[in-house]
């Protein structure tokens, strides 16, 4: 049996997708799963499993100049999915692009979301409802699976990388116990305050002798520095350093994460990473990490969940209030109590 994801972004929906692979592979073992995706997760999609991944360069519309190529690039891979044969082609996007490459795929069955929007259900076969605007990514798939007869389990798929060692030599963190920070999202009113991240690592450091991995995109090298600065000897910057390989080997071997409402964190969860999300003007229930090995602060002001870009009550060049009321001893205190629960579980299974 042949199954096609289509999938193409964003980060965290990406991550939230790669159970998707395991779980049709588990019920279907002889199953082949393919994966249409975005150019610059890619790597996400070959760590969940898929057997063949097509890439659409969705970055080379952004500029006139490389339209060509951009079109070319559609274009090749629209004229591939027909002769895969597929029985399966099951749409997790909702959007028209994904809805064309769905029937172009030619697939025996399509699957999607009846609450797709830019008249993408048009080209499913079967439409499962689900209220994306209130639930989670994660359970928005599962809603798809069992239209395939497939139910989660109790053993959750993870995606940690067999081999870690060398990821973590190549960083200089062989032997070292680390935990994950991620300091910077693509909405201000989401980031933390980098001077509560400066004074969690200091603080677990303190206690545990753990080191502090900052990770990111090359733009959160300055918040990074500034971290770094703040507590000298703490942390180690990443930022811009790792790839979806490396960055799964990182999450697996960490301690514990402390991050925002952003992509890597549902990258980390698919990773099994035990967390501490700090969420300030999005829904937990809908964005938060999803599996049972994460805590989640968040502030009780009433105006959220807000789900405003900047905050809009406090001042101009300073964290969101949401995120400022989460002090660094509620991490540190949720990280000890996450711990102990994760020990006392594995004592007792």
């Amino acid at each position: 049996m042949k199954f096609l994801i289509i999938k193409p972004s964003s980060l965290g929906d990406v991550a939230c997708a790669m159970p998707v692979v395991a779980l049709i592979k588990k019920h279907y073992p002889d199953a082949t799963v393919d994966w249409l995706v975005n150019k610059e997760y890619a790597g996400l999609a070959k760590a969940a499993g898929a057997d063949n991944i097509f890439v659409i360069d969705r970055r080379a519309w952004k500029k006139v100049a490389s339209w060509p190529k951009a079109f070319f690039n559609y274009l090749s891979v629209a004229a591939k999915l027909p002769f895969q044969h597929y029985d399966y082609a099951i749409d997790l996007q909702g959007l028209l692009r994904s809805g064309i490459f769905t029937a172009l795929s030619n697939a025996k069955k399509a699957i999607g979301f009846a609450d797709g929007r830019e008249c993408s259900p048009i080209f499913y076969d079967t439409k499962v409802v689900v209220n994306r605007k209130l639930t989670h990514s994660t359970l928005c798939n599962l809603a798809v699976l069992k239209e395939l007869g497939i139910e989660k389990d109790e053993t959750w798929p993870s995606f940690a990388p067999s081999d870690t060692s060398s990821t973590l030599e190549s960083f200089g963190l062989a032997g070292s116990e680390f935990f994950i920070a991620v300091p910077l999202t693509r909405w201000k009113s989401k980031n933390w305050v980098p001077e509560s991240i400066a004074a969690v690592g200091t603080e677990l450091k303190a206690r545990h002798g753990w080191r502090g991995v900052l990770v990111g995109g090359s733009d959160a090298k300055e918040v990074c520095a500034k971290i770094c600065a703040l507590s000298p000897d703490v942390f180690l910057d990443l930022s811009g350093k790792t790839d979806w390989s490396q960055f799964l080997a990182l999450s697996a071997e960490a301690r514990c994460a402390v991050t925002p409402d952003t992509g890597p964190m549902h990258v980390m969860a698919a990773a099994g990473t035990p967390m501490i999300a700090i969420m300030g003007p999005t829904d937990p229930r809908r964005h938060g990490p999803y599996g049972d090995c994460s805590k989640v602060l968040q502030s009780k002001r009433r105006c959220l969940p807000c789900y405003h870009r900047d905050c809009v009550l406090g001042e101009e060049g300073k964290p969101s209030l949401c995120m400022a009321d989460i002090t660094p001893e509620m991490v540190v205190e949720a990280v000890e109590e996450l711990l102990n629960e994760l020990k006392t579980k594995e004592e007792n299974a």
